[in-house]
């Protein structure tokens, strides 16, 4: 993390980031905001430059006890299941009705992405795009029985918001498949379409009747967005490296590292998901990126001590636990 000494009295407005628990971390988003904005900073960037990213699972929305992709997924196979009686007795389709854990837990990170591509692949684009709308229209998240559209985080919502105030430009980076989020970015966060940069499914064009039309191939684009492609994707789609970013997990590391080994101010930022009352607590996935993150010390936002509230008006009864 870049040490300031230029101090803003502005840093300290009433108002700012209101959800956020008054402290050291809070202190040093409100600090580094204000010496990045300030024309007269000695450390000023232009707005051209400014660039947020943010991860998505885990770090803008609930990722547990299952990612909001894997859920649709399966629901895709038990609907597949339904039209389709005889498929219950064919892997995978029956491991899905079953709920055969087993079977999920023996297979190889290839197979896994093989059962995804089968649920959002081989189809025209707008008949996918039609489907996740609906996922999201039709479902509830499965612990807080609020829809998934209602499971963004309050302060980070809040954090984006006070960004584009200050003139940032803010993209979402995910590990989640690219067209899954587009399809919710610009309700929840205020994110448009070309500023997701996720896991693509590849595309082709084809022809009928002189009319063009996108359809899903059964490959991925590389690299993944995950890990070292998180950089790759951002270098191809942005042009150049973020001055302040959040994650949540391993897979965020090295987005972390690149934005933190560069001259211009910057400021990486880690979730650690530490409320196992009012979410989830677990380190499970994030355990080299919370080692980093002390070992460079970078600012880790404990949700259980740095957010007032998690969700916006979530019932007080609906608490979580520890997630193993």
């Amino acid at each position: 993390m870049t040490n300031h000494s230029y101090n803003i009295h502005t840093a300290k407005q009433e108002g700012a980031l209101a959800s956020w628990r008054d402290g050291s971390t809070k202190q040093a988003i409100l600090n580094f905001v204000q010496q990045v904005s300030a024309q007269d900073s000695p450390t000023y960037v232009p707005p051209a430059e400014r660039i947020a990213a943010f991860d998505n699972d885990g770090t803008l929305w609930c990722e547990k006890p299952s990612y909001v992709q894997e859920i649709f997924v399966i629901k895709y196979f038990h609907e597949q299941a339904e039209l389709h009686p005889e498929l219950r007795e064919v892997q995978p389709f029956k491991a899905f009705v079953e709920n055969d854990r087993a079977y999920f837990q023996a297979l190889s990170i290839q197979e896994v992405d093989k059962l995804i591509l089968q649920a959002v692949s081989d189809m025209p684009q707008d008949e996918y795009v039609q489907k996740v709308r609906s996922f999201f229209q039709e479902s509830l998240h499965p612990h807080y029985q609020r829809p998934f559209t209602e499971m963004a985080y309050a302060p980070m919502i809040e954090l984006m918001a006070y960004l584009r105030q200050h003139e940032f430009q803010i993209y979402l980076v995910t590990g989640g498949e690219t067209d899954f989020v587009r399809q919710v970015a610009e309700k929840m966060y205020e994110v448009p379409h070309s500023h997701v940069i996720g896991s693509s499914v590849m595309v082709k064009l084809e022809t009928h009747h002189d009319q063009p039309r996108l359809i899903r191939q059964k490959s991925m684009l590389e690299p993944l967005n995950e890990g070292p492609g998180k950089v790759i994707n951002m270098h191809v789609h942005i042009g150049q490296a973020p001055i302040l970013a959040v994650g949540n997990s391993n897979g965020d590391l090295d987005m972390l590292l690149y934005t933190e080994h560069q001259a211009r101010p910057n400021l990486p930022l880690l979730i650690h998901h530490d409320d196992s009352e009012r979410e989830f607590a677990y380190d499970h996935g994030a355990e080299r990126a919370l080692q980093a993150a002390t070992m460079h010390d970078w600012n880790i936002i404990s949700m259980k001590n740095d957010f007032n509230h998690i969700f916006s008006e979530i019932p007080a009864e609906a608490a979580c636990g520890t997630y193993k």
